[in-house]
């Protein structure tokens, strides 16, 4: 078989950890970027990428880290730190690697963000906007490199067990986070892993540019509703 090289670009979440142990149990070489490269330095990335470029076919990169603050805590460096981890590491990484799949005529781009990108966190509106920003990217991505046979997907994933704690008291979203599931269970280790291998494929072509909810139905479930002195309300056991 080919060889085949996927890179991923943080490791911190285990969903990034658990795909590059699958993908490397299937026969890739699976890469991740070290810590010591900035991905919002396009010099640094860029160099890091170089090697990798005549085999390389895929890359994931993950939603940057859960940043909590209200509007009154907010300041100017926690705005650059956000646009830098979000936004701005986003473009290096889609300009970086789209420009390898460009010049190769082939080629996944594959956002596994966060579903944060169109649901609230409470009092953490800098991590929600990046989470939009690299959404509004990836498609815009799609317009300008999918002409050249680069495929780009973001996937919204749901809340994880291994997620850091978002509670806050102005959104209930990480109270009860299992019941927030139509399952009523968290999702399973790895259960990413095989959409993932999929978006690899030519097979997902048809799905190029497209926001793919795989959130278990987080995003779209409202409780069990109960009638109460003939009136209903949804609630959550």
């Amino acid at each position: 078989m080919e060889k085949q090289t996927i890179v991923i670009t943080d490791l911190r979440t285990q969903e990034a950890r658990d795909a590059l142990a699958c993908f490397a149990a299937q026969g890739w070489e699976a890469v991740a970027v070290p810590e010591d490269v900035c991905l919002w330095d396009e010099a640094a990335l860029s160099a890091f990428a170089r090697p990798f470029a005549e085999t390389l076919t895929a890359v994931i990169h993950p939603a940057p880290p859960l940043l909590v603050c209200g509007f009154e805590q907010a300041d100017e460096a926690l705005f650059e730190r956000a646009g830098n981890e979000g936004a701005i590491a986003a473009w290096c990484v889609t300009k970086v690697f789209g420009g390898i799949f460009r010049e190769k005529g082939s080629g996944s781009l594959i956002y596994l963000n966060s579903i944060h990108a169109e649901k609230p966190v409470g009092r953490g509106f800098l991590f929600s906007m990046g989470c939009a920003a690299a959404q509004m990217l990836a498609r815009e991505a799609n317009q300008d490199y999918g002409p050249d046979g680069v495929r780009t997907y973001f996937v919204q994933r749901g809340i994880s067990q291994d997620d850091p704690d978002g509670r806050s008291d102005v959104s209930p979203l990480y109270f009860g986070v299992d019941l927030r599931y139509p399952s009523r269970r968290m999702p399973e280790r790895g259960s990413l892993n095989a959409l993932l291998a999929f978006l690899t494929t030519p097979a997902a072509a048809p799905l190029m540019g497209s926001d793919l909810r795989a959130d278990g139905g987080m995003t779209m479930y409202y409780g069990h509703r109960r009638k109460v002195e003939g009136r209903e309300y949804y609630e959550r056991k």
